[in-house]
């Protein structure tokens, strides 16, 4: 049964929300469920992928609120608030970030508790503690990755007299992450055996095992022994010969408004399914009220058009310097796809050329191609990527380049299918063939890790990438000051910069939350907070 049905099915009951009571105060009594049958551990399970899809989560914190402004985009609300870094332990979307990935973290140690009953098909459990073991993982990860060092906890009962747990430390929790992931990696299902990404796939577990090497590469930590790790995790999933890059580009994105499995290529994604006019709560408010083509009409597809495209990320793509528009045309075809080149005026919706290059819209969810009826007008059912195959090939360059102290033929090759299929050579009939989309050969380390750093503007923009990549890379608010200059001289007004103005060292971790100060004495605050 597919992810979305099962949660549609289900009802998340008291043993699942007794762990967001949990977190909430401190507790003197608690009963958990006891999941005895496989039925009940698959409920069990998915309450701990329900977390993915919450408005705190995937459904509108980490892509925008965490994420929406840095060097290539921006929101244009004006509001200063968390999207543009000026946030307080106090802040809201802070503070529900932290309570759902806990509450999540709690919803595996549940199952996990409960999975090894040799009462029950072993083959099935597994699957299922595979799946639990790598959800815990991961959100340990974000934790991690966005706070520093928390607090472990690892158990299905709680010490109610002992609720003060302090931080383990920031290697200590990376650790842990790692011993989830790998644990897991030999007991999920082949990717080839799934019928979407909205499952956890052992080319899941490996990709993200990648990301969280690379990330442990990287600042702070800056173990560069992971690197090793990182290409190795990288390269299981590139040699299963599960997957391979949609030749059309687009077509990722129009299969998410289609609900449209591509597996090959979307390797791990967030489910969404559900409107608010049928009463769900599985939706996306990232797409329609957030980001998505400016447009007033509902049947088309409402959009606020709030997330819009810094100049800088579309100049960042080719141009074509014999063409005859303007601006000129870009060989690479992501461009007009991502930044939206038209709004939709009136109603019915027109399409209007956009010539402002600080003021179009993220074009990469297109609400015109949903199939799900009536349209809601501020939240949307498409679904959002967290892994895909391009990331893989992109992770692998970088490792090489690090590892050689150069870029190898290895890493070359990775780098150019990204290139290839960007440049439309993968299609049938590409629409430019004599286009030379490879990068030229010589380059040195630092020129390579240039082409990484600009390629996965390209490819990922708006993926809720590109804080946590420069923040690994230790030159986040380096480039954010940098970028305010560029564009201040180039067009931007203070508005497109609200962001960079206030950013400081002290945004490399959000602030534990008050909330959780309060009700557990051992935790101490990051930072400049």
């Amino acid at each position: 049964m597919k992810l979305k049905y099962l949660l549609l099915a289900i009802s998340i009951g008291v043993g699942l929300s007794s762990c967001e009571e949990f977190l909430n105060t401190k507790p003197t009594n608690f009963i958990a469920p006891t999941y005895e049958t496989l039925a009940e551990l698959e409920t069990g399970l998915a309450g701990v992928y329900d977390v993915l899809g919450s408005q705190a989560l995937y459904g509108d914190v980490i892509p925008y609120w965490l994420n929406v402004s840095t060097d290539i985009g921006y929101t244009n609300t004006g509001q200063l608030n968390t999207t543009v870094y000026i946030y307080t332990p106090a802040d809201v979307q802070v503070t529900n970030f932290w309570k759902t990935l806990y509450q999540g973290i709690y919803r595996a140690n549940l199952v996990l508790a409960r999975v090894d009953n040799p009462e029950l098909e072993e083959g099935a459990r597994n699957k299922i503690k595979g799946q639990a073991l790598f959800l815990r993982g991961y959100y340990y990860f974000l934790l991690a990755s966005n706070y520093g060092g928390v607090p472990l906890l690892l158990t299905a009962e709680p010490d109610i007299n002992n609720v003060d747990v302090p931080r383990a430390s920031l290697r200590e929790v990376y650790d842990q992450v790692l011993s989830d992931m790998t644990q897991a990696e030999s007991l999920v299902a082949e990717a080839s055996d799934l019928d979407g990404g909205g499952r956890i796939s052992r080319s899941a577990v490996q990709g993200i095992l990648a990301r969280v090497c690379i990330t442990m590469a990287g600042y702070p930590l800056n173990d560069e022994s992971m690197y090793e790790e990182a290409k190795q995790w990288a390269v299981k999933v590139r040699d299963s010969g599960m997957h391979e890059l949609n030749p059309d580009y687009s077509d990722i994105f129009i299969k998410y408004a289609k609900d449209e499995y591509d597996i090959k290529e979307s390797i791990w994604e967030v489910e969404f399914y559900g409107l608010l006019s049928n009463g769900s709560s599985e939706y996306t408010y990232y797409i329609g009220a957030r980001g998505g083509i400016l447009s007033g009409d509902v049947e088309i597809g409402y959009s606020g058009g709030a997330v819009r495209a810094t100049k800088w990320l579309f100049d960042l793509y080719a141009q074509d310097e014999t063409s005859t528009t303007t601006p000129l045309a870009s060989p690479d075809l992501r461009r007009d796809w991502n930044i939206a080149p038209y709004t939709y005026v009136g109603v019915p919706g027109v399409a209007t050329p956009n010539p402002d290059l600080w003021r179009r819209t993220m074009g990469k969810w297109r609400r015109e191609y949903e199939v799900q009826t009536p349209k809601d007008r501020v939240v949307s059912p498409q679904n959002f990527p967290i892994l895909r195959y391009s990331d893989v090939l992109l992770m692998i360059a970088e490792a090489e380049n690090e590892i050689h102290g150069g870029p190898t033929v290895e890493a070359y090759d990775a780098i150019n299918q990204v290139r290839r299929r960007a440049y439309g050579l993968m299609l049938s009939n590409p629409p430019q063939p004599e286009v030379d989309a490879d990068l030229p050969d010589g380059l040195s380390k630092d020129e390579f890790f240039q082409e990484i750093i600009n390629e996965r503007a390209r490819e990922f923009c708006f993926e809720a990438m590109r804080r946590p990549d420069y923040i690994r890379w230790g030159n986040f608010v380096d480039r954010m000051k940098e970028y305010k200059n560029w564009a201040l001289s180039n067009g931007a007004v203070a508005g497109h910069v609200l962001a960079q103005d206030n950013i400081s060292e002290r945004n490399l971790l959000l602030p534990i939350p008050t909330y959780e100060l309060s009700l557990n004495k051992a935790m101490t605050q990051n930072p400049g907070y």
